[in-house]
C-alpha cells in the first residue's frame, strides 16, 4: 500500500509540473510581443525576407537573389515558380534573406515594429501611421448594410494578418475585388476578411502569423478609393471589428530584428 501511495504522489507531482509548465508557456505566449512586418522585414513560410516586384525593380531574379545572398533556385522553390512562369512574371515574389544579409541589416540598426497583443485579440490589419484613417464603419450605409470596417490608406500599403490562421480563400471576389479570407482556429473559429487589395501575397492553405504581410492594399472591386475593407465573422455573422481591436492610436514599440523570432 505504501508503495502504491508513493507512486500516486509521484504521479500527482509529475502532472502538476507538466500542467504548470504548459500554463506558464501559454501565459508567456499570451502576453508576448507581436512582430509586425514592414518594408524591410517580411515573412513567408517561416522565413524572413522581402516581397519584390522584379518588373518594378528592373532586375533579373538572379541579380536580386545575389543581392540578398541566396541562390536563385531557393527563390524559385519557395515561390513554386517554373521557368515558364518566370518568363512572363506579373506578380511579386518572395526573396529570403541570407544570414549574412540579416547581420548587415542589424549593423545598420534597422528595426521592425512590435506591439503587445494578447493571444486572443486581433491586431489592426495596417501599420499605424499618419496616412491612414477609418473612412467607414459597420452599419447601414447608402440603404445597404456595410459589413465591415474601411481603413483608408495609400495604394500598395502593407496589409497584415490580424491573428494567426490559415488562408481559406484568396482571389477575386465580386465587390470585394482581390481579397483574403483567414480562418482562426485558435480564436473560437472566427474568420477575418481583407478586401480591395492591389496584390495578394498568400494562397489558400498557407499558414500565417499575426502581423504577417498578406497583401498590398488597393482599390479593386466596388471601391471609391484605396482602402482596406476589414471584416470579422463568426459562423458567417458579421461582427463589429472595433469590438475586437485596441484603439488604433495605441503605441508601437520597436525591436531590433532577431534570428530566432
Amino acid at each position: 500500500m505504501k508503495r502504491n501511495r508513493s507512486y500516486y504522489i509521484i504521479l500527482v507531482l509529475i502532472l502538476f509540473v507538466v500542467t504548470y509548465s504548459a500554463y506558464a508557456a501559454y501565459q508567456k505566449q499570451k502576453n508576448g510581443p507581436v512582430f509586425l512586418d514592414n518594408h524591410v522585414f517580411q515573412r513567408y513560410n517561416d522565413q524572413w525576407g522581402l516581397w519584390v516586384d522584379l518588373n518594378m525593380e528592373k532586375k533579373s531574379l538572379l541579380e536580386k537573389a545575389a543581392e540578398f545572398g541566396v541562390l536563385a533556385n531557393e527563390v524559385m522553390e519557395i515561390n513554386h515558380l517554373t521557368e515558364a512562369e518566370l518568363k512572363r512574371l506579373k506578380r511579386s515574389i518572395f526573396f529570403p534573406y541570407s544570414a549574412e544579409y540579416m547581420r548587415n541589416l542589424q549593423e545598420k540598426e534597422l528595426f521592425r515594429e512590435t506591439i503587445e497583443s494578447p493571444i486572443d485579440q486581433f491586431i489592426w490589419p495596417v501599420l499605424p501611421n499618419n496616412k491612414s484613417r477609418i473612412s467607414s464603419r459597420i452599419g447601414r450605409r447608402w440603404n445597404t448594410w456595410h459589413t465591415g470596417l474601411d481603413i483608408a490608406i495609400p495604394k500598395n500599403s502593407i496589409v497584415l494578418a490580424a491573428a494567426d490562421g490559415v488562408v481559406e480563400e484568396a482571389g477575386r471576389g465580386g465587390d470585394y475585388g482581390l481579397y483574403v479570407k483567414l480562418y482562426h482556429h485558435d480564436m473560437n473559429h472566427f474568420h477575418t476578411v481583407y478586401g480591395h487589395n492591389q496584390e495578394l501575397l498568400v494562397k489558400p492553405g498557407d499558414v500565417v502569423k499575426k502581423g504577417q504581410i498578406i497583401a498590398f492594399s488597393g482599390n479593386t472591386g466596388k471601391s471609391t478609393g484605396p482602402h482596406v475593407h476589414f471584416e470579422v465573422r463568426f459562423h458567417n455573422v458579421y461582427l463589429n471589428p472595433e469590438n475586437f481591436l485596441t484603439p488604433y492610436e495605441e503605441g508601437v514599440a520597436t525591436n531590433l530584428v532577431g534570428f530566432a523570432d
